[in-house]
C-alpha cells in the first residue's frame, strides 16, 4: 500500500511543476508586452519665440560755423568733423586768438532724441608731437552759441576744459551732458598763441592734424 501511495504522487508533484512554468511562461509575456507600450508612449513638443531690438541711442556732431544743424555721426577718425576755426588760425601771430563752435546732441539720422542721456568726457587732442604744437593753448566753453564763438565772445558759458590748458589737456570723465531729448548743447573752442611766443621759437611752425574725441556714454538707469 505505502509503494503505491508514493508512485500516485508523483506525477502529481510533475503536473504542479508544469502548470508553475506555464505560469510563468504567461507572466514574462504579460511584461514584455507592458515593456512594449512603455516605449511607444505619446511625445509633444512646445516652442517659444521672441525677437529683440535695441534701444535707440547715438550721439551727433555739428561743426558747422553757424550751427545750422549739419548733424552728422563723425564717429572714427577717418570721418572726423572739421572744425571752422575763425579767421587767422592759417597765419597765427604772438596773442591771438582763434575760435571755433561745435555742437553735440542725442540723435539718430535727422531724428533728434534717443532712449538715454549721454554722459561725455573730451579726450585731448592728438598727436601733440608737432613743432607748433606745444606753444598753443585752449580752453572749451559749453552753452555759447556759434554766433557769439565765432565773434569771439565766450563769457557768461561753463568751462569744460580751462583757459591756457595744452591742446592735449581733455575735459574731467563725464564733464558734459547731452538729454536725452535731444537738445543740442553748443561748444565753443578757443585756441591761443601766447603772446610771450617768440618769432624764433614758433615762426613759421605748424601743428599736425590734430583730432579730439568726444567719449559718450549712454548713462542707463540702474535695474531694480
Amino acid at each position: 500500500m505505502t509503494t503505491d501511495l508514493i508512485n500516485h504522487q508523483e506525477p502529481d508533484r510533475r503536473d504542479d511543476r508544469r502548470r508553475k512554468v506555464r505560469a510563468l511562461l504567461a507572466g514574462g509575456l504579460v511584461l514584455g508586452i507592458g515593456a512594449a507600450v512603455t516605449l511607444a508612449a505619446w511625445t509633444d513638443n512646445v516652442f517659444g519665440q521672441a525677437q529683440f531690438t535695441a534701444e535707440n541711442w547715438n550721439v551727433q556732431g555739428d561743426f558747422s560755423a553757424a550751427g545750422s544743424g549739419a548733424w552728422q555721426e563723425y564717429n572714427t577718425t577717418g570721418t572726423a568733423g572739421t572744425f571752422n576755426y575763425t579767421t587767422g588760425f592759417a597765419a597765427l601771430s604772438p596773442g591771438t586768438t582763434v575760435y571755433a563752435p561745435v555742437a553735440l546732441r542725442v540723435g539718430l539720422g535727422p531724428t533728434a532724441g534717443g532712449a538715454y542721456d549721454a554722459a561725455v568726457t573730451l579726450v585731448g587732442a592728438t598727436p601733440t608731437t608737432g613743432p607748433l604744437t606745444s606753444f598753443l593753448t585752449y580752453q572749451v566753453v559749453s552753452n555759447v552759441t556759434a554766433a557769439n564763438c565765432t565773434a569771439g565772445t565766450i563769457t557768461g558759458g561753463a568751462s569744460v576744459v580751462a583757459a591756457g590748458s595744452t591742446l592735449g589737456t581733455g575735459s574731467a570723465a563725464k564733464a558734459i551732458t547731452l538729454p536725452k531729448a535731444g537738445t543740442a548743447l553748443p561748444l565753443c573752442f578757443a585756441v591761443t598763441l601766447p603772446a610771450s611766443a617768440t618769432a624764433d621759437q614758433v615762426a613759421g611752425k605748424t601743428t599736425n592734424t590734430l583730432t579730439w574725441q568726444f567719449q559718450a556714454e549712454a548713462v542707463v538707469p540702474a535695474t531694480p
